[in-house]
């Protein structure tokens, strides 16, 4: 069964295809405000062209968004162009319970995560998503939701420094070769992406000593775009699940079929 799953983030839309677990291909295109059902049926086709996936072949589809203006236009282009009305994961279908939260502003991208990850690894837990925020959940033992963090993420941030100063560069995120900088540019990359690594690892332990826990009973998953370059620098072990939420998407589908 080949699923088509969407995600719907604050700067991308990364499209994945799945077939019983198995990646079969996955692209991205911009979060335009702007989109309207032709523009995106057509961003489809051409991603299905260049993947040599036919429309036809697609047997379901669902959608996690944190921006839910731009759903209907969505639901409506996928069910045009492939004939099968999308699923949207929503508070009622993602089965994470919760305790004494707020749910009202909890992203969706952040359920998706913690379902996948929940189903590999148990509970507790605790996940890392590295995109345009540094969002951080974690599951108690009874695998409740029980709370977490949302932090600039590491483009963010090099993109703060470069707006809100007179003479700092507008740079892109990239791997720090070594601890410390040497000139500017490297100065602006280090303290972002080390300092990222070293604020996951300090958060990672202290809320392990707050559940009574040891960090290594704490099992920490890290996700999103730019944990590929926080990872290396970090001392505490952690799981990296590049496909995390397209994990969790599959995972949604398949419970709401069954």
């Amino acid at each position: 069964m080949k699923i088509l799953l969407i995600d719907v983030g604050n700067s991308n839309i990364v499209i994945g295809l799945f077939e019983n677990g198995v990646k079969l291909f996955q692209d991205r295109a911009e979060t335009r405000r702007k989109w309207d059902q032709l523009s995106f049926m057509n961003e489809l086709k051409t991603i299905f062209y260049e993947n040599s996936i036919s429309s036809n072949a697609i047997d379901g589809a669902i959608i996690s968004s944190v921006v839910p203006d731009i759903n209907p236009i969505l639901v409506s282009a996928i069910k045009r162009l492939t004939g099968k009305k999308p699923i949207i994961a929503n508070k009622n279908n993602v089965d994470i319970p919760v305790r004494n939260y707020d749910m009202s502003l909890l992203g969706m991208d952040r359920m998706v995560d913690m379902l996948a990850a929940r189903e590999k690894y148990g509970s507790p837990l605790m996940i890392y998503d590295l995109g345009t925020c540094t969002t951080m959940s974690t599951l108690d033992s009874e695998g409740y939701f029980i709370g977490g963090m949302i932090s600039p993420g590491v483009q963010l941030s090099l993109d703060a420094e470069a707006e809100k100063t007179a003479q700092l560069p507008e740079l892109m995120a990239d791997a720090p070769e070594k601890l410390l900088g040497d000139d500017t540019v490297s100065c602006m990359i280090n303290g972002v992406v080390i300092g990222t690594a070293a604020m996951i690892d300090g958060i990672h332990q202290r809320v392990a000593e707050e559940m009574g826990l040891s960090a290594d009973e704490l099992p920490l998953v890290l996700t999103g775009g730019l944990s590929k370059l926080v990872l290396p620098w970090m001392k505490h072990q952690a799981h990296f699940e590049p496909d995390l939420l397209l994990n969790g998407l599959e995972i949604l589908y398949k419970k709401s079929n069954s």
